[in-house]
C-alpha cells in the first residue's frame, strides 16, 4: 500500500521496481501486476517442479532489494504463498465497541500479542485493524503569517526526531558505543517543539492521535469489525495448533477488557479436520457394513465375506503408512481423498475371492485354486487398479484450483487402490486357503452345520429370486442382442439423445448445493451520484433490517462490508438453531425488504454470473507499453466491434476512471523566480496527502507521523493556487504564477503481464450464430491496424468456466491414457476400444441421477466425474480379459461372450454395489462446516456405476464383435495386399488353403 497515492505514481515508484527485480528469481513462469489508487500488486506463477520454499525464499530477498526505491512512507510489504501451507490454521472475527477511544491497542495487546505467543503459531494478521496515527494538521493562514511553509517545515521537523549510531568514544579510561538521541519523549514534547524562538508548532497546527482516514468500512452485527487472521508454522500439527488457539481464545472471552467485543471463530481448521476424519470413520464403518451385507448375499459364506470386508481397514492402514513415509498429513483434501478411497478398495478382493471360490467348487483343490485363481486374475485387476489410478497423470498438465485440488487427491487415492491391489493378490488367497473346507467333508457338530446349511439355503433361495434371474435375463438378453446388433445400436444411440435433450440440457455446475448453503451473501451496486457517506447511510438502514429479522431466519450473525461504488451484505445461520427458510430464501425475501433507491442494484446468489452462463463470450487484449495510447486504442476499436452483426455490446471492465488534475510546471518562470520544480511538487504533495515524519517512539512501540494542511486548506483548486512557493531572494510567490492546471483522463488501474501493460475488451454475443460472430470478430481483428509497439494478444474465447474447462480437458487425456495402457497390456489398440465405451455409459447416470434428485453439479462433483473414468472400465477389463482367455483355449467368440457374462456376472455386480454402497454415507451425510457436501460427488458415482454396470455386459460385448470383426477383416485386407503373386501352373492348382488355417 501507498496512501492515496495515484496510479501512474504507484506504477513508477511501486510496480515497476518490483517487477525489475522479482523477474530474477528462479522458475518463474509468469509475472502479471495491478496497480491502482493507493497500492500495487504483483502476482509470480511459477514452473512446474519449481521448489517453492526457495521460490519464497528469493522472492523476499529481491522484494527487500526493491524496498530501497520505494518512496519512504511506502514502508508495509506483504508476502503470501498460494499453496497448503498459506490456509489460515484459524480466523477470529471480533466486533469492537464503537465508543473505544484506543481499539488498535486493545486488540493488538489483548488479541493478536496472545495468539502470537501460542506455540506453532507463526503470524496473526490483523485484517481491517488501522493503526492509529499522529497527524499534524498545519493551519495555513497562521504558518504563512509568520512566514512558514510546509514543504521547509516538513524537511525541518524530518531531520528532528532520530536515534543514530555515532560509533565509540573513550571516557575516563573506558570504551563506550555512542548514540545520538533526539526523540520525543511525549506527544506535549511535540506540540511545544519550537519553530521560531518566538511560536511554537501547536500554535499553528492541530496535532490528533487517531486513525487514518478509510474509505471503507467492515461492521459485523453492526459494530465496526477485525478479522485475526492466524497462520502455523511449517512444521506444526494442524490441529494441536487449533486446540491451543481454542483454550487461549476461551481465556480471552473471560478477559474483563474484551467484554464489550464479541469474538467469534468463523474458521478453526483443527476442528474442519476432525469432523472430517469423524465422518471419514462413519462413512467407513457405515459402508463396510453395508457392503458386507451385500457381500454375504452373494457369497453366502461368513469366514469369505468377513475377509473381503478386513481389506477395508488393511488398506486404509497400508495407505496411511505409505502417506506417512511421504511426508503427507492428515488434513482437508487427503481425509477426503480417503473417504473416496473407501467404497473402491474391496473391488479387488472381490474379485480375487470369487475366483477361487468358484475354482474350488468346480472341484480343483484349495491350494491349486488359490494359487490359480490369484494368478488368472492377477493382470485383469493389475490393468483395473492402473487404471483408476493413470486418471490423474494428465491433472499436471493443466492449471487453476482443480489442477491443485487433484494433485492433493491423487497420492492417498493412489496409495490406497495400490495396497488393495497388494491385499487382494497376497492376503486374499492366504486366508481363503485358510478358511476353505478341503476337498473332504469337515466333521461338524450336527446342530452348527443343520443351521449353517439352513442359512445358506435361505441365502441361495434370495439369492436365486434375484441376482441369479438378472443373470440369466442377461444372457438372453446378449444373445439375442448379438444377432439384432444394429438395432442395439440404434437403442443406444436413442438413449444417448434422450439422455442429452432432457437431463443433460437442465444440469447446472455451481459452486456450491443450494440446500447446503451456511450462509448467504447479497451484491450491492451503487450508481456514481453515492457519495461514501451516501453508501454508509444505505448500509446502515440495511444493518437495522438484519438487526430486525436476526431471530425470524435463525441468523448468528451478519457481516456488511462497502466502499464507495460497491458493497456486500453477508449472513449466517445459528446452528444450535433450527432454520425456517434456506439460504436461497433468505437472500430472496431480503432483497425484496431491502431499501429500494434510485440507482441501487442488488444482487443475490448465482445472479452476477447468468450473464456468462446465458451469453456466450469473446475477448480482444490488447497489449503495449503506453497506457495512455492502449486508451486511444481502446476507444477507437470500440465502435467497430459494436457495428458488428451478433454484438450485444461491451461490458464495462471496471468503474469509471477518476478525474485527474495535472499542474503544469512553467519551467522558465520557475527559473526567473530561482523556484526548483521539485519544491513545487513536493509542497503540493505535502500539503495535500501530507508527509511522512520518522515515527514516535511510545514505550517500544514506533507510532506513524504526518503532516499535512488542514482540510479546509485544501479543498478546492483556488487553494492550492494560492499556496506561496519560497522563492530564493525573492521571497515568495504564489503557485498560480508558476502553474497552469490541466484535467487528465487517467486509468483507474493499471494492469501489466509479463512486463508489458495489458487492457481487455470483453464483447457479449448472441446465443444464435455465435461461431459466425466470433469469425466475423476474428476478422476484424486481422483487419485493425495498430500503432507501433502496439499489438493484439491471444484471444480467449470463454464459452465455460475455466476451471471446469480445465478438468474437462484432463478428463479427455484420462481416457486417452487409459486407451493406451490397455492397448500395451491387452496387446491390442483395437480390442480395448470396447471397454472405452462404457466410458459414455457412466455419463448416462450421472446426468439422470443429478436430474432426478433436483441436485445441481458442482466441483467435487466434476471431480468424482473425473474418477469414475477410471473405476467404470474395471468390470470391462474382468470381462474382456476372460472372453480372451476362453477364445484362446478354443471357444467360439459368441458362445465365449455368453459364458463370459454369465461367470463374470456376480463379481461384476459385487464390485458395482459394494462401491455404489459405500458412496451412499457421503449422500445422507451433513456438509462440513466449511460447507463442503459431498452429495454430488456421490451421486455422481452412484449414477455412473449404477448405468455402466447395467450396460457394461451388453455394450462391451456387442462392441467388443464389432471392433473384433473390423481387425479380422483389416487383417485379411493386409494377408490380400502383401500376399505373393501365383506365378506357375503347379501352384494354381495346388489345394485352396482353409480360411481358418
Amino acid at each position: 500500500p501507498w496512501q492515496n497515492a495515484p496510479t501512474a505514481e504507484v506504477l513508477d515508484k511501486i510496480t515497476l521496481p518490483l517487477e525489475e527485480e522479482l523477474s530474477t528469481v528462479h522458475g518463474l513462469d509468469r509475472i502479471n501486476s495491478f496497480s491502482t489508487l493507493g497500492f500495487a500488486r504483483v502476482f509470480l506463477r511459477f514452473k512446474q517442479g519449481t521448489d517453492m520454499d526457495v521460490a519464497y525464499r528469493e522472492v523476499r530477498d529481491r522484494t527487500q532489494r526493491a524496498r530501497a526505491r520505494f518512496p519512504e512512507d511506502a514502508d508495509r510489504i506483504y508476502i503470501r504463498k498460494d499453496d497448503a501451507s498459506g490456509i489460515p490454521v484459524c480466523v477470529i472475527g471480533l466486533a469492537v465497541d464503537p465508543s473505544l477511544t484506543d481499539r488498535y491497542n486493545l486488540i493488538k495487546y489483548e488479541v493478536i500479542k496472545q495468539l502470537e505467543r501460542i506455540d506453532g503459531v507463526a503470524n496473526v494478521a490483523a485484517d481491517g485493524l488501522e493503526e492509529k496515527e499522529i497527524l499534524i494538521e498545519l493551519d495555513r493562514k497562521k504558518a504563512e503569517a509568520h512566514g512558514l511553509n510546509i514543504y521547509q517545515l516538513a524537511q525541518t521537523l524530518g531531520g528532528d526526531n532520530f536515534t543514530m549510531a555515532s560509533g565509540n568514544v573513550r571516557d575516563s579510561g573506558k570504551k563506550f558505543l555512542l548514540r545520538s538521541l533526539a526523540n520525543y519523549k511525549s506527544l506535549e514534547d511535540l506540540e511545544n517543539r519550537p519553530v521560531t524562538p518566538t511560536l511554537r508548532l501547536k500554535d499553528i497546527a492541530r496535532i490528533k492521535y487517531e486513525e487514518p482516514e478509510k474509505r471503507y468500512s467492515v461492521r459485523v452485527n453492526s459494530r465496526p469489525a477485525v478479522a485475526a487472521v492466524v497462520f502455523k508454522a511449517g512444521e506444526a500439527n494442524t490441529v494441536e495448533v487449533s486446540r491451543r488457539i481454542q483454550k487461549v481464545f476461551e481465556e480471552m472471552k473471560q478477559n474483563p477488557r474484551l467484554v464489550g467485543t464479541f469474538m467469534e471463530i468463523l474458521f478453526n481448521q483443527g476442528e474442519v479436520i476432525e469432523d472430517s476424519l469423524a465422518n471419514l470413520v462413519h462413512a467407513g464403518v457405515v459402508g463396510g457394513v453395508l457392503a458386507a451385507i451385500v457381500l454375504f448375499i452373494f457369497l453366502r459364506r461368513i469366514r469369505l465375506t468377513g475377509i473381503i470386508t478386513l481389506s477395508i481397514p488393511l488398506s486404509m492402514l497400508m495407505a496411511l503408512t505409505a502417506m506417512y513415509f511421504a511426508g503427507e498429513t492428515l488434513n482437508i483434501l487427503t481425509l477426503l481423498a480417503l473417504m473416496i478411497a473407501v467404497g473402491m478398495v474391496v473391488d479387488n478382493s472381490i474379485v480375487v475371492a470369487e475366483n477361487i471360490q468358484r475354482m474350488h467348487k468346480d472341484g480343483m483343490p484349495r491350494r491349486e485354486a488359490c494359487i490359480k485363481g490369484a494368478g488368472e486374475i492377477a493382470l485383469a485387476i493389475t490393468l483395473g487398479t492402473l487404471t483408476s489410478i493413470v486418471v490423474f497423470v494428465p491433472v499436471a498438465l493443466v492449471e487453476g484450483e482443480g489442477q491443485f485440488f487433484l494433485v492433493r487427491l491423487a497420492l492417498p487415492i493412489s496409495v490406497s487402490l495400490l495396497a488393495s491391489l497388494l491385499v487382494a493378490l497376497v492376503f486374499v488367497p492366504l486366508a481363503v486357503f485358510v478358511t476353505l473346507p478341503a476337498n473332504e467333508q469337515r466333521k461338524q457338530h450336527a446342530a452348527v452345520r443343520w443351521s449353517h446349511e439352513k442359512l445358506n439355503a435361505v441365502m441361495r433361495r434370495f439369492y436365486d429370486l434375484t441376482f441369479e434371474r438378472i443373470n440369466r435375463l442377461y444372457c438372453r438378453a446378449l444373445e439375442f442382442f448379438l444377432k439384432r446388433r444394429l438395432d442395439f445400436v440404434l437403442a443406444m444411440i436413442a438413449l444417448f439423445a434422450l439422455t442429452y435433450f432432457i437431463p443433460f440440457k437442465k444440469l447446472e455446475v455451481v459452486e456450491q448445493q443450494e440446500e447446503d448453503q451456511t450462509s448467504f451473501e447479497i451484491g450491492v451496486e451503487f450508481a456514481s451520484e453515492y457519495s461514501f457517506e451516501d453508501v454508509g447511510d444505505y448500509f446502515a438502514d440495511a444493518e437495522k433490517l438484519m438487526e430486525k429479522k436476526k431471530d425470524e431466519y435463525a441468523l448468528k450473525g451478519y457481516f456488511t462490508f462497502y466502499r464507495r461504488q460497491f458493497g456486500r451484505l453477508e449472513g449466517w445461520f445459528d446452528d444450535t438453531k433450527k432454520r425456517p427458510f434456506s439460504a436461497k430464501e433468505v437472500g430472496e425475501k431480503l432483497v425484496k425488504e431491502l431499501p429500494k433507491r434510485p440507482g441501487i442494484k442488488l444482487h443475490f446468489g448465482r445472479e452476477n454470473q447468468e450473464d456468462a452462463k446465458k451469453q456466450e463470450l469473446f475477448e480482444f487484449r490488447v497489449e503495449g507499453d503506453d497506457a495512455q495510447i492502449l486508451d486511444e486504442v481502446v476507444a477507437r476499436i470500440e465502435p467497430m466491434i459494436q457495428r458488428v452483426d451478433g454484438v450485444i455490446g461491451i461490458r464495462s471492465g471496471e468503474d469509471p476512471s477518476p478525474s485527474e488534475m495535472a499542474l503544469v510546471v512553467d519551467r522558465d518562470r520557475a527559473s526567473a523566480s530561482d523556484v526548483n520544480p521539485e519544491v513545487i511538487a513536493g509542497l503540493v504533495g505535502y500539503a495535500l496527502r501530507g508527509s511522512s515524519l520518522p515515527k514516535y517512539n511510545q514505550e517500544g512501540r514506533e507510532i506513524p507521523v504526518r503532516i499535512r494542511f488542514q482540510e479546509r486548506d485544501r479543498e478546492s483548486l483556488a487553494d492550492i493556487s494560492s499556496f506561496f512557493i519560497p522563492a530564493g531572494t525573492n521571497g515568495a510567490i504564489p503557485l498560480s504564477a508558476l502553474i497552469s492546471p490541466k484535467v487528465l483522463n487517467t486509468p483507474k488501474s493499471i494492469r501489466r503481464s509479463d512486463k508489458r501493460i495489458t487492457q481487455a475488451l470483453t464483447v457479449e454475443l448472441r446465443k444464435e450464430g455465435v461461431k459466425e460472430t466470433r469469425d466475423r470478430l476474428m476478422a476484424l481483428q486481422q483487419q485493425i491496424s495498430l500503432p507501433e509497439g502496439v499489438s493484439f494478444n491471444q484471444t480467449r474465447v470463454r464459452t465455460k468456466n475455466e476451471e471446469i474447462a480445465s478438468l474437462l480437458f484432463a478428463a479427455e487425456l484420462s481416457v486417452i491414457f487409459i486407451y493406451l495402457l490397455m492397448g500395451f497390456l491387452f496387446e491390442s489398440f483395437v480390442l480395448p476400444l470396447s471397454i472405452i465405451c462404457t466410458i459414455p455409459l457412466g455419463g448416462i447416470g450421472v446426468a439422470w441421477i443429478h436430474y432426478l434428485t433436483g441436485k445441481d453439479m458442482d466441483f467435487l462433483g466434476i471431480v468424482g466425474g473425473i474418477l469414475l473414468i477410471g473405476v467404470v472400465v474395471n468390470n470391462g477389463i474382468v470381462l474382456i480379459d476372460y472372453v480372451i482367455r476362453m477364445r484362446s483355449e478354443g471357444m467360439e467368440r459368441a458362445q465365449a461372450l455368453v459364458t463370459a457374462s454369465a461367470r463374470r456376472f456376480r463379481p461384476i455386480a459385487m464390485t458395482a454395489l459394494t462401491t455404489i454402497i459405500g458412496m451412499v454415507p457421503l449422500i445422507v451425510s451433513p456438509p462440513s462446516r466449511l460447507g463442503i457436501s459431498y452429495k454430488s460427488f456421490g451421486l455422481t458415482l452412484i449414477g455412473g456405476m449404477t448405468t455402466a454396470t447395467i450396460l457394461t455386459l451388453l455394450v462391451v460385448p456387442i462392441f467388443y464383435t464389432f471392433f473384433d470383426d473390423a481387425r479380422t477383416a483389416f487383417a485379411r485386407t493386409l494377408k490380400a495386399a502383401f500376399k505373393p503373386k501365383e506365378t506357375s501352373s503347379i501352384e494354381t492348382t495346388a489345394p485352396v488353403r482353409s480360411a481358418e488355417s
